[in-house]
């Protein structure tokens, strides 16, 4: 990062344009501009996603290829995040131990709860010969009952049947014919159901940070629900349009958190989720498994997750 920053300096002071100038040409603050000078890459540390987008607007000002300085910038991203993600190793096996403590704490009183119990079930072997003969009349209530209620109900049948015999015959009620010259009504036509559409999630772009997905089949009143799993500590932010979101707020977010972005399905929604370290971070689209490129899923440092919708109604 040093070695960047000196050599866009050096371009910067033979062009003869000043940080200000650099700033209006990019929209980047004069502290931005002065920290990728120095390569104090820890200025960045919660916008580490999106330092190569502001190296990129650097070099388009200064009119110079940004790709040959992608991967010295990505090799000085990761030795950055490297002791970072050093202590939360650290600070995840401490908490394993304590995990471990407990679980052998906890696993004699449930011994004890268990002999307990087997105490209890011998008391309760003895039969209980007075609430046997206390089920047994009821039994016997019980079918005296129903079979009072079958005979009365066989008798109402018989009766009904006599009553059904006596009946006066029933007039025929005469059919009449269309009149040819009243039109016939046009047959009724059912449409069929319309068929709903499973959402479908397509990847449409991968690179070694990035992978941009396209989400379609949904209606524009349909929730999109976006759960985030975090397998290391990681810093983290939501764009929904190229805006910011402080629901979840930016931050560092621990191992194991949970996230939910929740969006409405509007047609060309962008949605970005940005990692400083995405090394085994699941994500769920609607409870659906995202399916995240091998290169990112194991990748120890930072990577863009960006969602595109289409076709809501």
């Amino acid at each position: 990062m040093d070695k960047i920053g000196s050599m866009l300096k050096e371009k910067r002071l033979e062009k003869g344009l000043t940080i200000e100038e650099i700033s209006q040409k990019t929209r980047l603050t004069m502290k931005h501009i002065k920290a990728i000078e120095e390569g104090d890459i820890s200025y960045f540390k919660d916008d580490l996603s999106y330092l190569r987008f502001f190296l990129r607007a650097y070099c388009d000002a200064l009119e110079i290829d940004f790709e040959p300085l992608r991967e010295e910038l990505q090799d000085s991203i990761e030795d950055y995040t490297t002791s970072f993600n050093t202590e939360a190793l650290i600070e995840h096996a401490q908490i394993e131990k304590g995990v471990q403590k407990t679980n052998e704490k906890m696993k004699q009183p449930q011994t004890e709860k268990r002999a307990k119990r087997k105490k209890k079930k011998r008391k309760y072997k003895k039969v209980d010969f007075s609430l046997l003969s206390f089920l047994a009349i009821v039994i016997v209530i019980l079918i005296g009952l129903i079979f009072a209620f079958v005979m009365w109900f066989q008798g109402n049948q018989d009766k009904g049947n006599d009553i059904s015999e006596n009946k006066p015959p029933v007039a025929t009620v005469p059919t009449y014919t269309q009149d040819p010259e009243t039109p016939t009504p046009p047959p009724v036509v059912v449409e069929p159901p319309v068929e709903e559409k499973e959402m479908a999630i397509t990847k449409t772009l991968e690179d070694s940070g990035q992978a941009i997905y396209t989400i379609e089949n949904l209606k524009a009143e349909d929730e999109l629900d976006i759960e985030i799993t975090f397998g290391s500590n990681s810093s983290f932010r939501v764009l929904v349009n190229d805006v910011e979101l402080s629901d979840p707020p930016r931050g560092i977010q621990n191992y194991k958190t949970v996230l939910h972005v929740r969006e409405k399905a509007e047609p060309n929604k962008k949605i970005l989720l940005a990692f400083g370290f995405m090394q085994n971070n699941s994500i769920k689209v609607n409870g659906k498994q995202l399916e995240i490129p091998a290169a990112l899923v194991n990748k120890q440092g930072t990577a863009i997750i960006e969602f595109d919708v289409k076709g809501a109604e």
